[in-house]
Order: C-alpha cells, then sequence, then structure tokens
C-alpha cells in the first residue's frame, strides 16, 4: 500500500515547546510550529547491549547540544550543519500518532530540518541495511503521509551521498567553532587564496603553519575558501577564495 492510499484520521503531534512544556496539537495547526527549535520529545535509551551508539551533538548551525540516537544520526547532523541551506535542525522533536486504514500507529521522526527559504524537511535516519525492512517502510509511508498534510518534504535516508565528501566534511568538523585571536591570520591567508594554491603552500606562507593550517580549514568548513570534497583533503588540495554571487549573496 502506498502513502496515497493511506486514510489518515486524527493524527496528533506531540512536542516540547522552547520553553520544555509538553504540548499536543492537531497535525494541521502543528505544521505551524517552529520545530528546528524544540527538544527531543523522548528520552533515547542508553543500554550496554545495544548496536548504535546515541551521543551529543553539538551543532554550529544552532549553537546548542541536540541527542542523536547512532552515529549515522550525528554524520547526518554534521552534513546538515556544513549545508549553507539549513537554517535549523532538531533530533526527534516531536511524536506523530493517528489512526489511519491500517490501525493506530506512533511514530518519532528522526531530525526535523529548516531551510534559509523556509520550508522544512522531516528526515528518517536507518542503517542501509534497513531502508528495505518492511516496518521501517510501513513507518515512513506514514510520516511521509503526514509531512504531506503539513507541507514538510520527507526523506528517508541511509549514509550520505559521496563517501569521500564526507569523510572531508567530518575531518573539517573538528575546526567549525569559530577561532580566538587569529584575525590577522585570517585576512593575511584569505588575500593569499585570491587564485587557487595548495593548501601546504598556502600555510607556509605564515609565520606559524599549523596555527594558519587550523584557520584555513575553518574557511573551508565556513565557505570562505573553497576546496574540492570529493577528494582526499591534502597538502596538494587547491583552496581558493570562494566567490560570492553579487544577485544573491550565495558563495561558490
Amino acid at each position: 500500500m502506498k502513502a496515497v492510499d493511506l486514510q489518515l484520521r486524527s493524527v496528533q503531534v506531540r512536542f516540547l515547546n522552547p520553553d520544555g512544556q509538553e504540548e499536543q496539537l492537531p497535525l494541521e495547526v502543528a505544521a505551524e510550529v517552529a520545530f528546528e527549535n524544540c527538544g527531543a520529545i523522548r528520552r533515547i535509551p542508553h543500554r550496554a547491549d545495544q548496536a548504535h551508539t546515541p551521543s551529543t551533538h553539538w551543532s554550529s548551525t544552532t549553537n546548542r547540544m541536540i541527542e542523536c540516537e547512532s552515529y549515522l544520526e550525528s554524520v547526518w547532523m554534521t552534513m546538515l550543519d556544513f549545508d549553507p541551506e539549513v537554517i535549523g535542525f532538531s533530533g526527534q522533536p516531536m511524536q506523530l500518532s493517528g489512526v489511519d486504514n491500517r490501525g493506530a500507529w506512533k511514530a518519532t521522526p528522526d531530525l526535523f530540518v529548516r531551510r534559509v527559504d523556509g520550508s522544512a524537511t522531516v528526515m528518517e535516519v536507518k542503517n542501509p541495511t534497513r531502508l528495505n525492512d518492511a516496518k521501517v517502510r510501513a513507518t515512513a509511508e506514514r510520516v511521509a503521509a503526514c509531512c504531506a498534510v503539513a507541507g514538510w518534504g520527507y526523506e528517508l535516508v541511509g549514509e550520505p551521498p559521496g563517501r569521500q565528501r564526507t569523510i572531508n566534511v567530518l575531518a573539517l568538523a573538528g575546526y567549525r567553532r569559530e577561532m580566538v585571536g587569529v584575525s590577522g591570520y585570517r585576512a593575511q591567508l584569505l588575500a593569499l587564496a585570491r587564485e587557487p594554491v595548495p593548501l601546504g603552500r598556502l600555510v607556509s606562507f605564515t609565520a606559524e603553519p599549523l596555527v594558519a593550517r587550523a584557520v584555513v580549514l575553518h574557511l573551508c568548513w565556513t565557505g570562505e575558501l573553497t576546496v574540492d570534497l570529493t577528494r582526499p583533503l591534502e597538502d596538494t588540495s587547491l583552496v581558493q577564495l570562494a566567490v560570492v554571487d553579487s544577485s544573491t549573496g550565495e558563495r561558490r
């Protein structure tokens, strides 16, 4: 049965508002809630025998800690932090419940993502080996149907596309926090990178190459410098000052 065949009835959304108070609203009303600012609606279980690894993720987009249920979920959070189109996201901020022609059901989607254009996407993150699991697909169809009613996008995802790009973004994430006391290096490195220059050569122009390397990698994270992330990040990687589109303000 496809999501379009589901006859959704009485769908309720339970969530914690930004003050930590629990609320419950009909789906059509809850569509107006900024779920990217809400905390997790449920406590993520921690057990010694579980296969996944729950943790907390510091988001450079929201400047707060967000709980995640697995390592794969934390990887997706890092990719969202790196995406300039994303202005906010949260982990498991809502529980959907309702009745349809299959019966009563509940679901707690993994991620709620808000983009710069105001659009929102609900993401369900699963181990790639489970993407075709019947139970996973059935839940996905229900949640996708709810998202269509609310005007949100829906994605059921495994690993992020582009393994090398993911590896590089995770490496750059180690330099995502704002750096203090490096304004001189920042200006110098941006000026030196007006034309493509190998990363190793760029940092060698400075008095403190190790500090300069950290600054360069931070600037690659923020998008002020560009580098080909589809290839291994090495000293030979060409780094260049990002070009800003005057009509949109976007870097490329």
